[in-house]
């Protein structure tokens, strides 16, 4: 069951160079596992739904129903496949949707993870070139998106664990972007 998402999420973001990739998707399962442990949660529907969880968002433009679609080729009770599509509802920070189970919390706080830090940096810009954003200081502008939801992310951590890996991620892109005003403003030289 696991494989055959697996196969069918590679599949879906083979081509991704938004920073959505297949190498996000593994991340947030790896994060995943690590803040259900001892949990009490559906293990099965928290790694299903942290493999479907970019499927169908909106940045993509993909069709709607994929997720359920593949969910009826498995072998889940209707209640877990339920389940599934509750939680990947409930991870987009853009639809500012509140957890509603403890598996909800574990995947928002796997996805924003994957969001914040060095791989953050990297993924910002790697979305901001894909879709022609600038980088500079406006309003729209690559660095803006920082303000706009990177540096709120810590401090919106559900799990101890997420707290405490939030902590050390944060500190590193507010340093980055010291460094990287000090750069822009020519104030290091």
């Amino acid at each position: 069951m696991i494989q055959a998402t697996k196969t069918f999420v590679e599949q879906i973001h083979a081509e991704d160079h938004t920073g959505h990739d297949t190498a996000h998707i593994e991340r947030v399962v790896r994060l995943v596992e690590r803040l259900m442990k001892d949990e009490p949660v559906d293990e099965t529907v928290l790694i299903l739904a942290a493999y479907l969880h970019d499927v169908e968002d909106h940045k993509f433009g993909r069709p709607k129903g994929l997720i359920k679609q593949h969910l009826t080729c498995l072998e889940i009770t209707e209640e877990q496949a339920n389940l599934v599509l509750t939680l990947i509802d409930e991870v987009s920070f853009s639809k500012g949707r509140q957890p509603t189970t403890r598996e909800s919390e574990i995947l928002q706080d796997a996805d924003r993870l994957d969001a914040i830090g060095a791989i953050g940096i990297a993924r910002t810009f790697q979305y901001a070139g894909s879709r022609g954003t600038p980088l500079d200081l406006s309003d729209q502008s690559a660095i803006q998106h920082f303000q706009d939801k990177l540096l709120k992310l810590a401090s919106r951590m559900h799990t101890v664990k997420a707290k405490q890996l939030a902590m050390s991620r944060h500190a590193f892109m507010e340093r980055f972007l010291v460094q990287f005003h000090e750069e822009w403003d020519g104030e290091d030289i």
